[in-house]
């Protein structure tokens, strides 16, 4: 992935050189292509090069063109509108680049250019003569875009790394926010692990100037029923276009696609379609999956091998490359990272890193990824029921119940109490009613006993019952159940992970065109034929297999993980003798309950998900392991 990065002194102060070779450095992985800069005094705006698309290769960022400079990390869609607006003549149309049609389409229209963009992008144009700084993120938050405000200078980058490690940059691990997280009772996407250094929002837009800081979000999703869709065939087949027209989009110019592939409808969907096309160019789609090692299969773990397999019947032109689970280790590479990535991973870290590498051994530079399309494409949030009782559909309702209770095997009673009444139940009575029958509110709350201060469980308690609350009702709203407006939806750990094997991640099913289909729709539409995922299933009907896209046992997908983490244990051990050796730690963490806790779970016989305090354990050992990266990093 291509890469942003720049220093703006407001007071005109000037910039030191080993600043901005601080930033080329931490950032030249981005880089394999080609590096650019463009410097003032006070000014440094510089761009790291990943070419992917076909008009990359003519990329010189960054650009200046009268009086403004660009630097944007970008891959835009509908291309040719956008050239049909600013006249782009027909020479010019294969060799213009992606930021350079977003410097002349601010030229033309001003800032609110952007709400009329699709792609993804992350880019600041510099004013020369007003000395004014414009960014902007796109609207679904693909591309990352950090920054540090003060004492008038402004310092924006891809990644964490190039900001914190400026030596006028003031920043000091947040672990308050990162205990947060970790035991998911957190709600500040805009904040970072590292104390001033902020993220701007997706779909937002900055200003700076002077002392001046101005945001302003420019794209807001919302729920508005389209009338002009009559029917349930016709808004099947216009996902089935929307969805090819996306995948098109997103793979053009390229001879060959990678796409981590599980058995679901999200991954299925995108390798089945980008297959036929690649097929129609004589392309190729590299699949991987992780999966179990079929001579070391974990009694009760979930295999998906059947379902990749009758993908790979259906294709001759996908070539499946697989991860088994008995080649990966929880703590591969893990300080590593931490040193790459200046903040914690993800749990599943190892498995992204080998599905990575695969990736990387063919070549391959654009990996479509299936993420949030349970959110859109292959909804599983939104309930229908209340929105059609509050709009008095009833007959639409009484229907739907029916086709659902049939295809389901589920009593008509039992789908009104669990879908009808209890969405509008008040919170109070529902945890009353659970904690009587002896059923856990949830476990992070019993997680909360690891925090050793009194004080900070009791706030984090509140919180976490406010977020339950939100997420309760949240069954009574429509646009948060297709899309998850206040919330970060892509961090920078999958953008910056995958940099280092020169690939560049695209969310087809995250697509704003997508989003804004999907909120036209009637809401029964989702539950379309009575099923789970309705739409999905008949739109893809004749493209996906038949036991993938009629299937109804998918749950979370975790194959072996438990196994791999038992396997590590005498690392986990090792390490934990550590942790309890250093006794800053304990104002963190109370290690003796942590040490416990984790020892319990790694002789337990949860294997084919992870339940809640399961991920709060690893999360916090985690954070845990970063902290000690941390000490030994101040140590030098």
């Amino acid at each position: 992935m291509s890469a942003i990065f720049g220093i703006i002194d407001f007071e005109g102060r000037p910039l030191q050189d080993e600043w901005i070779r601080s930033m080329q450095t931490d950032l030249a992985h981005r880089g394999p292509d080609g590096q650019g800069l463009y410097r003032e005094e006070s000014v440094a705006l510089g761009h790291m090069l990943l070419q992917v698309t076909p008009e990359s290769v003519y990329d010189k960022s960054p650009y200046e063109e009268d009086g403004f400079v660009i630097t944007a990390n970008a891959r835009l869609d509908e291309r040719e509108a956008i050239m049909d607006r600013l006249g782009i003549t027909d020479e010019e149309r294969n060799r213009i680049t992606d930021p350079l049609l977003l410097l002349r389409s601010f030229r033309k229209y001003g800032k609110d250019f952007v709400k009329d963009i699709y792609g993804d992008f992350a880019f600041a144009i510099w004013d020369k003569e007003k000395k004014e700084l414009f960014c902007a993120r796109d609207q679904m938050g693909v591309k990352p875009f950090l920054y540090y405000y003060q004492d008038g200078r402004f310092v924006f980058s891809t990644e964490l790394k190039a900001i914190v490690r400026i030596p006028f940059v003031i920043t000091d691990l947040d672990n308050t926010l990162l205990r947060e997280q970790a035991f998911n009772v957190w709600n500040k996407p805009y904040l970072t692990a590292w104390r001033n250094i902020i993220r701007i929002g997706p779909a937002n837009t900055m200003i700076i100037r002077s002392e001046k800081l101005l945001l302003n979000k420019y794209w807001e999703p919302k729920y508005s029923r389209n009338n002009n869709i009559p029917s349930l065939t016709d808004a099947s087949r216009q996902l089935r276009t929307l969805i090819e027209r996306i995948l098109a989009d997103h793979t053009r110019g390229q001879q060959k696609i990678g796409v981590p592939l599980s058995g679901g409808l999200d991954s299925g969907t995108i390798a089945c379609v980008t297959a036929l096309q690649c097929a129609a160019r004589d392309g190729e789609v590299i699949t991987v999956s992780s999966v179990l090692d079929p001579e070391l299969n974990p009694d009760g773990a979930v295999d998906e091998m059947r379902y990749i397999r009758a993908i790979l019947r259906q294709h001759n032109n996908i070539k499946p490359e697989f991860v088994y689970h008995s080649q990966l280790s929880f703590h591969t590479n893990l300080h590593m990272k931490f040193s790459q990535q200046y903040s914690v991973v993800n749990a599943n870290h190892y498995v992204d890193e080998a599905i990575f590498s695969q990736f990387k051994s063919h070549n391959v530079r654009r990996v479509l990824s299936g993420v949030l399309g349970d959110f859109t494409a292959t909804n599983r949030f939104l309930n229908p029921y209340p929105h059609l009782l509050l709009h008095g559909r009833i007959m639409t309702l009484t229907s739907l119940l029916r086709s659902e209770s049939k295809k389901t095997k589920t009593p008509v009673r039992t789908i009104i109490r669990r879908k009808i009444i209890h969405p509008f139940l008040p919170y109070w009575y529902t945890a009353l009613w659970n904690k009587l029958n002896g059923r856990s509110v949830e476990s992070v709350v019993d997680e909360l006993e690891l925090i050793p201060y009194l004080q900070v469980r009791k706030r984090l308690e509140r919180e976490f019952v406010k977020l339950k609350k939100k997420i309760y009702y949240a069954d009574l709203m429509i646009t948060g159940n297709i899309w998850p407006v206040d919330h970060e939806p892509f961090y920078e750990e999958w953008d910056c992970e995958s940099s280092y094997f020169d690939v560049e991640i695209t969310y087809p099913l995250a697509d704003r065109r997508l989003v804004e289909f999907l909120l036209g729709l009637p809401v029964e539409y989702f539950l379309a034929d009575g099923l789970p995922r309705g739409l999905i299933r008949i739109s893809m009907e004749g493209i996906l297999p038949e036991e993938i896209r009629l299937r109804k046992d998918k749950i979370t997908y975790s194959p072996g993980f438990h196994d791999i983490i038992v396997s590590d244990f005498s690392r986990f051990s090792d390490n934990i003798i550590n942790m309890e050796a250093r006794s800053h730690l304990e104002s963190l963490i109370y290690i003796p309950l942590f040490k416990s806790r984790i020892f319990n779970l790694l002789d337990s016989k949860k294997r084919s998900y992870f339940a809640g305090d399961y991920w709060v354990i690893i999360n916090t050992y985690l954070l845990l392991e970063f902290n000690m990266w941390f000490d030994n990093l101040r140590k030098g």
